[in-house]
């Protein structure tokens, strides 16, 4: 798993690539976390377009981190999601519960 960052507009863009399984799950938790807190103001984006699998330990990272960020004020908005990661979402019953966007330009318009 790699992990890069964009800033644009008022959002921190995070590019994921690999896989996101019970493995790598705290470590991609720990840095999207070091991500968050040094960049205080700005919402984050995480483009899923190079995650080529994630499992429900991806997930319990994503809501976690989307509780962080609505607790002072920001979004988590996911972008570029792959069938076989939004399989994962549609599978948990958790498309509504996130900011989901076909595309990176898309999700920086909100």
């Amino acid at each position: 798993m790699s992990l890069d960052t964009k800033e644009a507009k008022d959002c921190m863009i995070v590019y994921l690539k690999g896989r996101i399984d019970v493995h790598l799950a705290s470590e991609i938790e720990a840095s999207l976390q070091k991500i968050i807190q040094e960049n205080p103001k700005l919402h984050i984006v995480l483009n899923l377009k190079d995650v080529e699998y994630m499992s429900s330990s991806g997930l319990r990272v994503f809501v976690s981190m989307m509780r962080l960020l609505r607790e002072n004020n920001r979004n988590l908005r996911l972008t570029n999601l792959s069938i076989a990661v939004k399989k994962v979402f549609e599978v948990v019953e958790l498309m509504d519960m996130f900011e989901i966007f076909d595309d990176e330009e898309n999700a920086l318009q909100v």
